[in-house]
């Protein structure tokens, strides 16, 4: 059976929590740690160059600062690093828990993309599946917005890209 998304193994700083029917209802998809859109406004050059300069590095490291700190409050930057695999479908991960078929997870996980940002997804478990001392879980997203799955979709081809990179030793 040929598979619909493409499908990628990372290891990415990454946490799946069960909840209940009621507590996915009032959730939605999100990402964490994006720098709004005001930021990319170009600031208007001063006519000292020094100075213009000083003021776009020091608006940057304002954003990086933003940006670690919105992390850091989410629980963002304590997530145990784990190999997933990953597609804008869903993911695959292993766990010391089982989880039923059918229940939910609400998933934290970070990925670099132009920046590092959190996630916020939330699934149904699909398979949970016993093997040696651990089990493994596949859980489908629910309906994700249109701009985390295209965000899902950058970061994958922008992996398999360094895979074929690697492999062809450039």
């Amino acid at each position: 059976m040929e598979r619909e998304a493409v499908r990628i193994d990372v290891i990415v700083p990454f946490l799946a929590i069960p909840l209940s029917l009621e507590e996915v209802e009032n959730r939605r998809a999100r990402v964490i740690g994006e720098i709004p859109f005001i930021s990319y406004i170009p600031l208007k050059d001063t006519l000292d160059d020094a100075l213009t300069n000083w003021l776009k590095l020091i608006n940057a490291k304002l954003d990086y600062i933003i940006n670690l700190l919105t992390h850091d409050r989410e629980g963002f930057t304590n997530l145990p690093q784990q190999k997933i695999n990953l597609s804008e479908k869903g993911v695959r991960f292993t766990s010391n828990a089982p989880l039923q078929p059918g229940n939910f997870v609400e998933i934290k996980m970070v990925l670099d993309l132009y920046q590092s940002l959190g996630f916020y997804l939330y699934g149904k478990v699909l398979r949970c599946e016993k093997r040696d001392n651990f089990y493994e879980i596949a859980v489908e997203f629910l309906p994700l917005p249109s701009d985390i799955k295209e965000k899902l979709s950058f970061y994958i081809l922008q992996k398999q890209r360094e895979l074929i990179r690697e492999m062809k030793g450039l």
